[in-house]
């Protein structure tokens, strides 16, 4: 005997309980990402600025790779915690924009994987060779790390405008047309967001209208509203 078709209730019970799932995941992804974020950046401080050999001598030795490593995989797991956001809106209007921002996060990723891929192994393999070489090979490395360095630099603003900024808006958008999450969670991220896209874009296209120090605001701005959402996540999937 054949087994009876799924009644229209099991299509919908199956759908929340994925929905649920998704929620209650994303919320996990949100709180282990966010803490893990944040004292990885605390950790990584800033770079001393002075001269390339002083920056190279605070990178030589240090395990500079692994921790952009960390720093990647807790953006991998915002990621994860904004794809169950996305999937969780119900109004027209907050779908297309939630979608919309993360099709921003994924482009903002890709844009940090290429400038981490740089100012991570790439500046720890020439600081390393650096400091064990001597004469005329170590000029040619300090030349090598101040060329990577110029390069991070000049890709920082777009990490900021393209992962920090954009996707933010356009997600806190989504959560004021929406109605299941408060309207002040969205006027939050469309505000840091907004700082980081304004700061970001400036620098990148050479106006700096704003410091790009002013990052690091946004950052602490987005893990406080990272946690709000992760605990509202969590409480609409249970």
């Amino acid at each position: 005997m054949t087994k009876p078709p799924p009644t229209t209730d099991a299509y919908v019970s199956d759908a929340l309980q994925r929905r649920a799932t998704y929620l209650r995941v994303g919320a996990g992804c949100a709180l282990v990402g966010t803490l893990g974020y944040l004292v990885a950046f605390l950790l990584h401080g800033d770079l001393p600025d002075e001269t390339m050999e002083s920056m190279l001598t605070h990178i030589a030795g240090r395990p500079w790779a692994l921790h952009h490593f960390l720093i990647v995989c807790c953006f991998l797991l915002w990621l994860a915690a904004l794809s169950g956001l996305a999937h969780s809106l119900t109004r027209a209007g907050a779908w297309v924009l939630g979608r919309l921002g993360l099709g921003a996060a994924l482009l903002g990723m890709a844009v940090l994987l290429w400038h981490y891929n740089i100012d991570g192994p790439a500046l720890e393999s020439v600081a390393d060779a650096w400091i064990d070489a001597e004469g005329a090979e170590q000029v040619a490395l300090l030349e090598r790390g101040t060329t990577l360095a110029q390069a991070t630099d000049a890709m920082f603003p777009l990490y900021v405008t393209l992962l920090l900024g954009l996707p933010f808006v356009l997600f806190g958008l989504a959560l004021v047309l929406d109605k299941e999450y408060p309207s002040w969670l969205g006027w939050l991220a469309v505000a840091a967001g907004g700082l980081a896209f304004t700061v970001g874009a400036g620098n990148f296209a050479g106006f700096a209208l704003l410091p790009i120090e002013l990052f690091v605001l946004t950052v602490f701005l987005l893990d406080i509203w990272m946690l709000a959402v992760a605990r509202l996540m969590w409480r609409n999937g249970s």
